[in-house]
């Protein structure tokens, strides 16, 4: 498990988070939350990159995916209307 510092709630566990959902902390609008644990890792891509096909996807892997705060990830899930315990 990986932590990291962030400006807004400190020392957190690192999760990763496609760029679209990095968007939806900056502006608040939802666009979909599609979440799992993963080796104890959270991880989180929007509904638009859910419905990328599988090569698509992992073609542009480098490109999507960002490190983000558990307490962040947090925010974004509720933004879209899902509660993370």
């Amino acid at each position: 498990m990986s932590f990291l510092k962030c400006g807004t709630h400190g020392r957190q566990k690192e999760t990763f988070v496609c760029r679209h959902i990095i968007e939806t902390l900056k502006d608040h609008e939802p666009r979909g939350f599609c979440w799992d644990v993963v080796d104890g890792t959270h991880e989180a891509i929007c509904s638009a990159c859910n419905d990328l096909g599988e090569a698509e996807f992992q073609q542009s892997l480098d490109e999507l995916i960002q490190g983000l705060c558990f307490g962040c990830f947090r925010e974004a899930a509720q933004i879209n209307g899902i509660i993370l315990d």
